[in-house]
């Protein structure tokens, strides 16, 4: 499944000028908003990101869904939006597109969220390599997330919450609802985004929880155990495949192994490249996590190996 999808991703990239060029390298707020959660057995899954850029009046929408084996899709990198910045510091924001096709709301400060929730709907289409635009598949989905645990600091302006998610979907009348661990993030910057190579994973356990990065400059996370944070010194991770083995040292001295499964792989388009998601499941030192390693392969390629 894997190989396969890749490829045929690369080949169904424009030859000319991207729909979304005018994002290529740009230096300007940006609000970027995700939630995704995963049944317990993590067969089903659900991730929303909206990405509003105010003062271009745009907006980056995605939504995707697995559900009984079957994957939908919906990208839009230029949905109409206002070009009000959204208030983050308050006890509640929203983020939304103009049309309300993907709304985020979260309660309570930014960092001491009390809940979130997230509204979507489209016209998906029913494929895993993602094409900007409207699909024949109606899907409507939501995720009511309940946070535990949260870290900031990752990257300046950055949050993420985890914790329970319940989410529902329904797919053209068909309704299929489940729980299990989730995860909520925001981010706000002014700096260009997607402008290098990088490996993202984040992981979300019972009682655990997990980010890292792995770029040309940088390989560093954390892991949350409860409320504690120890921050990870090394990590290591196979390229994109069926499974990959993952190594992490954490700054403690404990050294973790565990094995990332693919149960989910799909593309999206990104100003001319190919952004690859991964929704896995992964055992790492001892513990079984759920949640998503992301692939960005740009210019000179990810260090995995260091």
């Amino acid at each position: 499944m894997f190989l396969p999808l890749a490829a045929g991703a690369c080949a169904t990239l424009p030859a000319g000028p991207p729909l979304d060029a005018q994002f290529a390298n740009i230096e300007t707020p940006s609000e970027s908003v995700h939630s995704g959660v995963a049944s317990e057995d993590g067969e089903q899954r659900l991730t929303m990101r909206l990405c509003r850029y105010p003062k271009l009046g745009l907006a980056w929408l995605w939504m995707h869904a697995r559900i009984d084996g079957q994957f939908y899709s919906f990208v839009d990198h230029i949905a109409p939006s206002g070009t009000d910045a959204s208030v983050v510091d308050g006890e509640h924001v929203r983020y939304s597109d103009t049309a309300g096709t993907l709304v985020f709301e979260r309660n309570g400060k930014v960092n001491a969220p009390t809940s979130a929730t997230v509204n979507g709907r489209c016209m998906a289409r029913k494929s895993a390599t993602s094409a900007f635009g409207k699909g024949d598949q109606r899907m409507e989905a939501s995720i009511a997330f309940s946070p535990e645990r949260l870290y900031s600091g990752l990257n300046q302006g950055r949050t993420e919450v985890f914790g329970k998610g319940r989410a529902t979907v329904t797919i053209n009348g068909k309704r299929v609802e489940f729980s299990g661990p989730a995860q909520f993030h925001e981010q706000g910057q002014t700096n260009p985004r997607f402008t290098a190579a990088f490996c993202y994973m984040t992981l979300w356990g019972d009682g655990a929880a997990s980010t890292m990065l792995i770029t040309a400059r940088r390989r560093e996370g954390y892991l949350l155990e409860g409320d504690k944070a120890t921050e990870v010194r090394a990590v290591t991770i196979d390229p994109p495949a069926g499974q990959r083995a993952l190594s992490v040292t954490l700054a403690d001295g404990r050294k973790l192994a565990g094995l990332a499964t693919v149960r989910q792989a799909y593309t999206l388009p990104m100003v001319g490249n190919t952004w690859r998601g991964h929704m896995m499941n992964v055992d790492l030192g001892g513990r079984t996590y759920r949640g998503h390693v992301n692939d960005y392969i740009i210019n000179g390629g990810i260090p995995y190996k260091g």
